[in-house]
């Protein structure tokens, strides 16, 4: 299953490649000349510092620097060229200052265009540092929303949320937005968007407002395995092998990445599931399994799109097991339980069509060993489930 496992991974990289096309685009360079091109997009997470582009579908792409460029476009995003003053200090908190002050200094940044209005808004990534910008209409000014998280004694974490400031005073001209709408926000995309769409009477667009928050009801079965080992001082007896169905419940958790055109995905799924076997008057003994657990994944998804309402996806998981019963082996009159834990990893190829969809994973299913004597062997996770699923949202 390892082997397996590096090459699902290896195939995921590879249809993560494959997956980005060239675009209807077209960028001005530092001249003021613009040109119509396909440029690739890679619906960026950090600002691009170089893109690929071709004049005609059939030609071999060209680079171009961000930096030899004052704007460019490709799909629904937008990337402008501006000076702006921002302050760099780190969000992390080995790296936290100890000072609530802005150390702000002028540099010419590329910035990705969230929202264009009265008052449009920007968007600076670098790593782990985001920084959001404005700038009004009929005004070349670039300005900052300042926001500096820091550190008082060493230990307690505080905010210096100059930004909520900056935007009452911008939009006090607006009756819809209340001081205490802004008090409220918090320093991310999703929030400064919904402000910057209330006061320019936007709230009702949902071009840039993507639900990427999903929930699917599955169900499904598997083909569970059981051997039992003979005797070692006995090995005329032979091993037993039982084959039985295991019965799945989930309900799968999804939530889409803004970058990469929303093909990354995490994604958890709880499952119930359960499976029993039984062996009558194997060499006069009687052996019995009865497995029921709740199974807690966590992984990622990798989407490609087929079109608007049909998609084939890889996934990939480590999963924990939480026992539900307590006596999961039992020869005669003797038991044992199956311990729980992290067990691994799983890796899924399935298939969606609007609601519907269905998956074939690899990892989920259990596979007993038990001795003949009654202390069961081992147990692993290695088995095939095919499940079906629906949409709720």
């Amino acid at each position: 299953m390892k082997n397996l496992f590096y090459a699902a991974l290896l195939l995921l990289s590879t249809f993560a490649y494959g997956q980005i096309t060239f675009e209807n685009g077209y960028f001005i360079n530092n001249n003021g000349e613009k040109t119509d091109v396909l440029i690739k997009n890679y619906d960026w997470k950090n600002n691009p510092t170089v893109i690929e582009y071709k004049i005609k579908d059939d030609q071999t792409p060209l680079k171009i620097k961000t930096s030899d460029l004052q704007e460019f476009s490709v799909g629904d995003q937008k990337y402008v060229t501006a000076k702006v003053m921002i302050d760099r200090s780190s969000s992390k908190i080995e790296n936290l200052s100890d000072s609530p002050n802005f150390n702000s200094k002028e540099e010419t940044l590329l910035l990705k265009q969230l929202l264009e209005g009265k008052v449009s808004l920007y968007r600076y990534t670098d790593g782990s540092i985001t920084r959001f910008f404005y700038k009004k209409e009929n005004d070349n000014t670039f300005k900052p929303l300042n926001y500096k998280e820091y550190l008082v004694n060493n230990n307690l974490l505080q905010k210096n949320e100059e930004y909520k400031s900056q935007l009452k005073k911008e939009f006090s001209d607006n009756e819809k937005i209340r001081a205490k709408d802004i008090d409220n926000l918090v320093y991310r995309e999703n929030e400064l968007m919904r402000i910057f769409k209330n006061y320019d009477d936007l709230a009702d667009i949902s071009s840039n407002n993507k639900n990427n928050f999903h929930i699917y009801v599955k169900s499904g079965v598997g083909l569970s395995h059981y051997k039992i080992l003979p005797p070692s001082e006995n090995l005329s007896i032979g091993e037993k092998k039982e084959n039985s169905i295991a019965f799945k419940a989930a309900l799968e958790l999804e939530y889409i990445l803004n970058f990469n055109k929303g093909k990354w995905a995490i994604f958890s799924e709880p499952s119930f599931q359960t499976v029993k076997f039984t062996v009558n008057d194997y060499n006069r003994r009687n052996f019995r399994v009865n497995f029921s657990s709740i199974q807690i994944p966590l992984g990622f998804k990798y989407n490609m799109f087929l079109n608007q309402k049909s998609k084939i996806y890889i996934s990939t998981a480590l999963y924990y097991n939480l026992m539900l019963n307590k006596d999961n082996f039992t020869v005669d009159n003797f038991s044992s339980k199956a311990s729980g834990g992290l067990y691994g990893y799983s890796f899924g190829l399935g298939y969606n069509y609007d609601k519907f969809g269905a998956e074939l994973k690899l990892g989920t299913i259990p596979n007993f060993s038990s001795s003949y004597y009654g202390a069961y062997h081992d147990m692993t996770m290695d088995g095939l489930n095919l499940s079906l699923s629906y949409k709720l949202f």
